[in-house]
């Protein structure tokens, strides 16, 4: 017979395997994420149009008559103001030319003087039948001659001066001057009206926007055409390349009259008042046009997500089950995304959801979570 004391041992572990309890299955716990409502106020928000700063006014500098440049009297790229003396040419000749006109407009009223009383004479010779009747109509035709005479010096005296004055060229608005293109000695004004330099307007400086038809159409409807183009406009702001506002708002005071049928868009053009010359002429900028947007649904723009079936919020209801909710995307307000409903799904997004805002990896829809509010997620002490 074999070892009894192993044949023992044997059963006792046999009836000790038999009674011990089988390894059961326990599920985790739902997975924990955050939640919030959405928030509900109104708002303002921008469309933004791409565009290009143009200075308000820019006027080319001509030589207006011919002579020889006398005089430069700014520093190139100089600023200057209304009226500020740019150039002088040789004035000799105009100032003999303005004395030769005087003195004929002096030798034409001599003249006129003669004439007249000539007429006086003898129209009171002609009551005493002393002259004839031709005589009076002769000395009537020299008196009128007279006059005509006196009105062309006048004429030849007006233009002399007017040329005098082209041989001072001053500033005819503020801005600021481009390089002069001729040198003090040169001939100007031979048979051409020579270019001397570029005055540019720099404030206020325009910036011309074009808008699309989508974009175009509320605000035909709000009446921004309805009067004058700025009139009904709110206020513009310019955001500038490297994505800074511009300081100073803007106006909308020219709108194309029609839209252009090849780019469909409208072009429009605002003023700003570049009081410190901060923007110049050739830059990009975005035009800016606030928007109103009364009883906004706001939601935090992190908890937007996206599938190949659309834009969606993940949400917990009162079952604390996780549903999918598919919106329209609207405008960012800060941290915050605008929902627009999206009108071909049945199911719409409230004041009253919950917001899945943080866990959302842990989240998927048909499933149960444990839901805490964001405020208590806030307050609750962190975890060691």
């Amino acid at each position: 017979m074999k070892n009894p004391l192993f044949a023992v041992i044997f059963i006792g572990l046999l009836t000790s395997a038999g009674c011990t309890k089988k390894n059961e299955f326990q599920a985790p716990p739902p997975p924990g994420v955050t939640v919030q409502l959405p928030e509900q106020k109104t708002v303002t928000v921008f469309e933004s149009f791409p565009g290009r700063l143009v200075a308000h006014d820019n006027v080319d500098i001509r030589a207006r008559v011919k002579g020889y440049l006398q005089s430069i009297d700014f520093d190139d790229g100089q600023r200057v103001e209304k009226g500020d003396l740019l150039f002088t040419i040789e004035p000799e000749s105009y100032e003999a030319a303005v004395k030769s006109a005087e003195a004929k407009l002096a030798q034409a009223q001599a003249a006129i003087k003669l004439a007249d009383a000539t007429l006086q004479r003898t129209r009171k010779a002609y009551e005493t039948e002393a002259v004839s009747e031709v005589d009076v109509l002769t000395a009537e035709a020299n008196k009128q001659g007279a006059d005509a005479a006196v009105m062309e010096a006048q004429a030849a005296l007006d233009d002399a001066e007017l040329n005098l004055s082209y041989t001072k060229i001053h500033a005819p608005l503020d801005g600021r001057l481009s390089r002069r293109t001729l040198s003090i000695g040169n001939l100007v004004g031979d048979g051409q009206s020579t270019l001397l330099t570029t005055l540019v307007v720099e404030s206020p400086i325009d910036v011309f926007f074009n808008i699309d038809e989508r974009a175009l159409l509320p605000f035909l409807q709000d009446g921004v055409r309805k009067t004058n183009p700025g009139a009904d406009a709110p206020p513009l702001k310019l955001e500038l390349a490297d994505g800074t506002l511009h300081s100073e708002e803007g106006e909308l005071n020219y709108i194309d009259p029609e839209i252009d049928p090849d780019t469909g868009t409208l072009r429009a053009r605002a003023v700003f008042a570049n009081q410190d010359v901060g923007l110049l002429p050739g830059l990009y900028g975005k035009i800016l046009i606030p928007i109103e947007i009364e009883n906004a649904l706001l939601v935090p723009d992190l908890a937007v997500l996206q599938d190949m079936a659309g834009t969606f919020v993940l949400t917990v209801n009162a079952e604390n089950i996780v549903e999918s909710i598919y919106i329209s995307k609207g405008p960012l307000v800060g941290t915050q995304r605008v929902v627009e409903d999206d009108p071909t799904k049945d199911r719409h997004l409230t004041i009253n959801d919950r917001i899945v805002v943080n866990g959302l990896q842990r989240a998927r829809p048909g499933i149960p979570v444990t839901a805490m509010e964001a405020q208590a997620a806030a307050a609750a002490p962190a975890e060691k």
